[in-house]
């Protein structure tokens, strides 16, 4: 159990980088095109990994691609919304609304997977939930406030798809371990993302070329820690249960908060931030 706890706190770390960067990459070439390159590259150098060091246990059957089409259409909802919030919100208020995956994932652990959760993760689960409605009725306001109004709706409902999308996500990959392996089942999720995702792009004329050379660090970047985090989550959910391993590694929302206020300067309103504070004091109950 502790083993898998250090790996799900080492995700937490990674998934703090990772916010940072995909704010960063987003806004430097566009947030699909910066989804696209980040997750083919990482996706890459993982993959190879995965054949060296995967070991599967179970045969890859039909059930395995059913599970592989579910996996990728949560990642393709949670990534599109993911580098959309973040690219057109601040991350003290983008992080927090999208720290509910935990929730959502630990639901599915305790509801399909026969997992049990304490009182005070039930407790860290409803702060969570306040918390995030408490910074989404929090409108953006500026010259235009209607149109902030807007743009904050919008930014809130993809933070919102982001959460249900990793939520779905995280039992989906621990559940593919066994047939493609525990490294193995992140580039094989990617891969069926990026099936289903491109064409969509493409008919919506999304711009996807490489990115220029300024910015490849950043977008390999956010790639590296982005997958490196679900490495974890995966290796820790083979020692802990997932009720347990997601809440712990959703210990990045607290991260990427203290980095925003410290680093970024970021100032949300009294509600907003009481909203994030108790979303981050729910993730802390719910890794308990």
């Amino acid at each position: 159990m502790l083993v898998g706890i250090l790996l799900a706190l080492g995700a937490s770390v990674s998934w703090t980088v990772a916010n940072v960067a995909i704010q960063r990459s987003g806004r430097a070439v566009g947030p699909f095109r910066a989804m696209l390159w980040a997750q083919v590259t990482s996706g890459a150098g993982l993959a190879v990994l995965a054949l060296l060091l995967d070991r599967p246990t179970a045969p890859f059957d039909g059930a395995t691609v059913v599970w592989g089409l579910v996996g990728g259409l949560a990642a393709l909802l949670a990534y599109v919304c993911l580098f959309y919030s973040f690219e057109r919100a601040s991350l003290s208020i983008a992080v927090p609304i999208m720290s509910s995956w935990s929730v959502i994932a630990a639901g599915i652990g305790v509801g399909l997977l026969g997992e049990r959760l304490s009182v005070g993760q039930i407790a860290g689960a409803a702060l969570v939930f306040t918390g995030v409605i408490l910074v989404a009725v929090q409108p953006r306001t500026g010259g235009n406030e209607a149109a902030g109004g807007r743009a904050h709706r919008r930014t809130v409902m993809a933070a919102f798809g982001a959460a249900v999308g990793f939520g779905v996500l995280i039992p989906v990959i621990d559940h593919l371990s066994s047939s493609v392996g525990t490294l193995g089942a992140i580039p094989f999720v990617y891969g069926i993302e990026l099936v289903l995702g491109l064409p969509l792009a493409l008919a919506a004329r999304v711009r996807l070329g490489p990115p220029p050379a300024s910015a490849w660090a950043i977008v390999v970047a956010a790639g590296l820690a982005e997958t490196l985090g679900f490495a974890f989550v995966s290796l820790g959910a083979t020692r802990a249960p997932v009720a347990v391993i997601s809440p712990t590694a959703s210990l990045a929302t607290t991260l990427t908060v203290l980095y925003a206020w410290l680093v970024l300067h970021e100032r949300p309103t009294r509600v907003a931030a009481l909203g994030a504070g108790l979303a981050c004091c729910g993730v802390v109950l719910l890794a308990l």
